[in-house]
């Protein structure tokens, strides 16, 4: 009996705090509905063409096709504040400091109909985000992070005939 109540109120408390936070999960309520209006009134007056080739679709499968071999060369430039400092030949494309292989943000929807937003923690138990950027691994293993303001990058799967120094060890 103990057991029962304090899981009643745990989830007590859950509901009170998710509500108390907003949560973001409310009635659709009159904006709802006249957004659904307008979108009506827009299909109507100029409709979605009949598309096709779908050339969109077909450069992402063909690039997430490339890219989808284990141990694949990359070309990683690192530019700095528009200027190009260096390459990495790097094992694989960089990834964004910004992707997760678990979901940042936990829902959780009551029967009342609202819904909170809880954080989840990140595989090292830690919560936050990260800053933007991108990571990889040199062809010599090494982990590398770019990251921070004026920081950006051009990766290809070829070398770029650009006049710059490569920066991995060997």
């Amino acid at each position: 009996m103990k057991k029962i109540t304090i899981f009643a109120v745990g989830i007590m408390a859950a509901t009170m705090l998710c509500g108390a936070q907003g949560g973001g999960c409310e009635d659709p309520g009159r904006e709802s509905r006249a957004q659904r209006a307008v979108s009506s009134t827009a299909l109507e007056a100029i409709p979605i063409p009949s598309v096709s080739y779908f050339q969109e679709r077909r450069t992402i499968s063909k690039w997430t096709t490339r890219w989808d071999k284990p141990n694949l060369p990359c070309y990683v430039y690192l530019v700095s504040y528009g200027k190009i400092i260096g390459y990495y030949v790097t094992d694989g494309k960089p990834s964004s400091t910004r992707s997760y292989l678990l979901p940042e943000v936990k829902h959780i929807t009551h029967s009342n109909g609202g819904c909170c937003h809880w954080p989840s923690p990140d595989l090292d138990g830690t919560y936050g985000e990260n800053n933007p950027g991108i990571r990889f691994f040199t062809a010599e293993g090494t982990a590398v992070e770019w990251a921070g303001d004026g920081a950006s990058y051009i990766y290809s799967d070829a070398p770029l005939p650009l006049n710059v120094p490569k920066l991995n060890r060997k």
